[in-house]
């Protein structure tokens, strides 16, 4: 560790007795504190790579002989977040603006009680802000790109693309479990649609109209098939008055047949891809925080990992070195964004 002392020289006029003294630098508010460059190993250490307070105390202690307290690491999560605060808008405001964003939603424990982590990502930037779980995130533009969460489809002015990942998954459970044959034919089918889609991706082209129709009419009759054979079915218990119970793969029969623009929007925008695991892949960082440390004490705690956990993925997304942004100026950063 190198430590710099600065001095301030200080005089006093003869005449009148006032005293005039230099200024310090800027950065330069206590008598005894830490540079950015510790500053931002601590908070690397902290929301990258996800080490609990008193874990981040003994490396800087093992590696630069620098005794912390975790008073003093929190301080400087907390006073980086502040820095990067205008910086995180900027990343909110171009995601609203890109054509295709991913949403995802997750559970977030903060002093004891249950909470919502909102994740909007792009290929190039993310975003996350804790809100209650209905509440949807404004200014959005373009398409979204979901998991089928109904309040998405609150949002008024924009396009919807369903993560097929999800249905791939639900058909797959139709097929072992219930061992219900019409799953595994769509299954099949949404398979080889996308594996078509890249095809032509590969070689810059559409997707040919006619294999386009053939796919769209093999996905009508399947789901049809499947409406058929469960209205057939004996009709389950009634649990509630007033109520119509259906079986999982009626409801989701009738939910790919409802929403078919919305499953099958990758073929024909090629901006939309198959899956939501852009989002998925944010959130599960997320998840991995919560797993080590168990969730938050506080609420600005939880605040500033937001914050700082944008900052951070936003960064690797842009090929950018995580300790030289988190100590860089955030007035420089905004330039710096590629969006594609």
């Amino acid at each position: 560790m190198v430590v710099t002392e600065h001095r301030a020289y200080a005089c006093g006029c003869a005449r009148c007795g006032a005293q005039t003294r230099a200024r310090f630098p800027d950065d330069v508010a206590a008598p005894v504190q830490y540079g950015p460059r510790l500053a931002s190993f601590v908070v690397y250490l902290l929301h990258a790579q996800f080490l609990p307070e008193r874990r981040v105390v003994e490396v800087t202690a093992d590696l630069f002989g620098v005794i912390l307290s975790a008073a003093t690491v929190a301080q400087m999560s907390r006073t980086c977040a502040g820095r990067f605060s205008c910086f995180v808008e900027v990343i909110r405001k171009l995601i609203c603006d890109a054509p295709v964003k991913h949403l995802d939603e997750t559970g977030m424990r903060i002093s004891g009680k249950l909470h919502w982590l909102h994740i909007a990502s792009t290929i190039k930037l993310t975003f996350y802000r804790i809100a209650g779980r209905g509440k949807m995130l404004a200014g959005l533009i373009g398409t979204v790109v979901h998991d089928h969460w109904k309040p998405y489809y609150s949002l008024e002015g924009v396009l919807h693309a369903l993560c097929n990942a999800h249905h791939l998954r639900e058909l797959q459970a139709l097929t072992d479990i219930e061992k219900e044959p019409w799953a595994e034919a769509m299954q099949r089918l949404l398979r080889r649609a996308c594996h078509a889609i890249n095809i032509a991706r590969e070689h810059d082209k559409p997707l040919e109209p006619k294999l386009l129709a053939l796919i769209e009419r093999r996905y009508d009759a399947i789901l049809a098939g499947a409406i058929a054979f469960h209205e057939a079915q004996p009709p389950l218990p009634v649990k509630r008055r007033g109520s119509t119970p259906r079986r999982t793969g009626h409801n989701l029969a009738l939910r790919l047949s409802t929403f078919k623009q919305d499953v099958l929007r990758f073929l024909t925008d090629p901006t939309v891809p198959f899956t939501n695991n852009i989002a998925e892949h944010d959130a599960r960082m997320a998840k991995l925080r919560q797993k080590i440390s168990g969730g938050f004490r506080s609420f600005a705690g939880a605040t500033d990992f937001v914050v700082l956990r944008s900052l951070i993925s936003a960064a690797r997304k842009q090929g950018w070195n995580i300790l030289t942004t988190l100590a860089a100026d955030p007035s420089t950063l905004a330039s710096r964004i590629k969006l594609a």
